[in-house]
């Protein structure tokens, strides 16, 4: 008990606004990764968070469980809201050296068209980070959709104000609500913009269901529809850890929206089915970047094939 108190004691300070501005990121990265090694974290503090994890690679089969898998799983969650954080508050030099663009070119590419671009990212990997690094390297116009609760939540406390996103906010999923947030978000891509939004989440109030990890769950196509209704591209994002400490935001190709031939519905459908697989490769080749929370969801509410 005393030991916990001491881990909880140090874990309060990492996720203040402070421990994010204050704790040397280097420093900071190297004592999680020693702390997620330990018999402690895996056998005590995280014994439950393990138990899910083992049971999740059990019935999905994607990988055997091992003490490094999991020690990797621990680096990337037990303290992601601090890494978010110092990621932020990193000097520009800093930030150059622990952050890294792949695929940087495809994306301006597409925002030099004019026509918008939508960052689509999910329940994978440290994803919070771009609320801070696109801005970081010059992109203001940068919007993060997310409900009222997550604007006010540890989402984005302790960012570095003077280069968080700006949000596009929603109350609730009432019809009014979501069309009065696909309007803003319309003329933000209208206007050459970029939008930032979950592609996987389970609320909202449509959804088309694929197969996924061999159950069969619900996507929201929201994302394609406001590509369709603009002209903008769609740019799925994968922001992981280049190494113990090394951040990569990885922008891929943008999704295919079809022709013009083609039903409204069946083009939605044909942009969501790209990211779903995209999404479903990337859990299976990486299942150390799969959100605790998203493990749980689909091991309770995702139906059997």
């Amino acid at each position: 008990m005393k030991k916990k108190k001491t881990v909880d004691r140090v874990k309060a300070y990492f996720v203040s606004p402070a421990g994010g501005r204050r704790i040397p990121y280097r420093l900071g990265s190297h004592l999680i990764w020693w702390f997620s090694g330990t018999k402690y974290a895996r056998e005590t503090y995280f014994r439950r968070k393990v138990h899910l994890i083992e049971t999740f690679l059990q019935e999905t089969g994607i990988r055997q469980s091992s003490p490094e898998l999991i020690r990797e799983m621990i680096n990337v969650f037990s303290l992601k809201k601090w890494r978010v954080m110092a990621v932020s508050h990193l000097s520009d030099r800093k930030f150059r050296k622990y952050v890294r663009f792949k695929n940087l070119d495809v994306f301006k590419k597409c925002y030099d068209s004019g026509k918008g671009v939508i960052i689509l990212s999910s329940h994978f990997g440290i994803t919070e980070v771009a609320i801070s690094a696109f801005p970081r390297i010059g992109y203001t116009d940068f919007h993060t959709v997310v409900g009222a609760l997550g604007a006010d939540s540890e989402k984005f406390t302790g960012i570095n104000p003077r280069i968080e996103s700006k949000t596009l906010v929603f109350d609730n999923f009432s019809d009014a609500e979501l069309f009065k947030l696909m309007m803003n978000a319309k003329r933000t891509l209208n206007d050459g913009g970029i939008i930032h939004l979950l592609g996987d989440g389970y609320h909202g109030k449509s959804g088309i269901s694929f197969p996924f990890i061999n159950k069969v769950r619900g996507f929201r196509p929201s994302y394609a529809e406001l590509a369709l209704s603009t002209g903008a591209s769609v740019l799925p994002i994968f922001i992981t850890l280049a190494d113990r400490h090394r951040v990569s935001i990885e922008l891929c190709n943008p999704l295919d929206p079809g022709n013009d031939g083609m039903e409204r519905e069946d083009r939605s459908r044909h942009m969501v089915s790209q990211y779903v697989d995209l999404l479903e490769r990337r859990w299976k080749e990486q299942p150390q970047y799969i959100n605790w929370g998203h493990m749980e969801k689909y091991l309770h509410h995702v139906s059997k094939l």
